[in-house]
């Protein structure tokens, strides 16, 4: 996976084990893997490159950046090292799963954390904070689970497609399909919780409603150019589908990395720069 292009920090790295032993999640993992392998192509990884004679990022009038993660389960002690890396203008996006599925105690813990740091930061909820479908905790404690924003010219879509069994509700779909609409001709950046067309639980494999919906949330995206779209879910750093639109996972904020360090199994997350083009540093914990 390009290893050696991946920035490195100083300080402890994730602890990396080896794959589940669940043959669906080796396949997936693989698969993903060899995406990324193939999408390196001799350019920084996890970036689309930058053209001949482009101007860099500090030259392109409305760029901006900002962090995103994903999977932390409760753990705060590395996203306290995640939000010391905000620099002045940047926000934070965490990709769901804040909680282990412990409930709405653990979930206002996370928020608590965060809220005392005094950043801005976004979230999507995880199959983990919404346990049977039922994501009331989760609105009482962050709010809605589907919501947009602009950003100078760029349209930030925030997703539910988390919930076990259906993936995405059908008002969400139809919800998403309206926001869309309006965003003909801006830059389309999007946040989720599950990389389109990966199952909700990864141990008992696919739902054809989970399957269905995604495939709905795939069309909605492409249709309108989406550029790339932020998960986790699966706990590592890959680039789970070249797209349209390019789907990558940063899924190392804290739980326990699903594969070997060699596979994206390590802890981290990602900068994200939006200028020119959208590109990610990679950066270790």
């Amino acid at each position: 996976m390009c290893r050696g292009k991946i920035p490195r920090r100083m300080g402890r790295k994730g602890a990396g084990r080896p794959g589940t032993g669940r043959t669906l999640l080796c396949l997936l993992l693989t698969l993903a893997t060899l995406l990324t392998t193939i999408s390196c192509g001799g350019r920084r990884a996890g970036t689309a490159g930058r053209e001949e004679g482009a101007p860099g990022v500090g030259e392109e009038e409305g760029a901006f950046s900002f962090l995103v993660c994903g999977d932390p389960h409760g753990r705060t002690d590395l996203l306290d090292r995640i939000v010391s890396d905000l620099r002045e203008g940047e926000f934070l996006v965490v990709v769901g799963d804040l909680g282990s599925g412990r409930g709405e105690e653990e979930l206002r813990r996370m928020k608590g954390f965060l809220d005392a740091k005094g950043i801005r930061y976004h979230v999507v909820p995880g199959d983990n904070d919404q346990p049977g479908g039922d994501a009331s905790a989760f609105r009482r404690v962050f709010g809605p689970t589907r919501y947009s924003m602009d950003v100078g010219s760029t349209h930030l879509v925030f997703i539910n497609d988390a919930v076990p069994g259906v993936g995405i509700p059908p008002e969400d779909l139809e919800w998403l399909e309206g926001d869309l609409a309006g965003t003909r001709g801006r830059r389309v950046v999007a946040f989720a919780h599950v990389p389109p067309g990966a199952p909700v639980d990864i141990s008992r494999g696919f739902r054809e409603g989970e399957s269905e919906s995604h495939r709905r949330l795939k069309e909605l995206l492409s249709g309108v150019g989406t550029e790339v779209v932020y998960s986790g879910h699966l706990h590592a750093y890959m680039l789970y589908s070249t797209g349209p639109p390019r789907v990558v996972v940063t899924g190392g904020a804290g739980a326990r990395p699903h594969v070997s360090p060699e596979a994206g199994g390590f802890h981290h997350y990602l900068r994200v720069t939006v200028a020119r083009e959208i590109t990610e540093e990679v950066i270790r914990l």
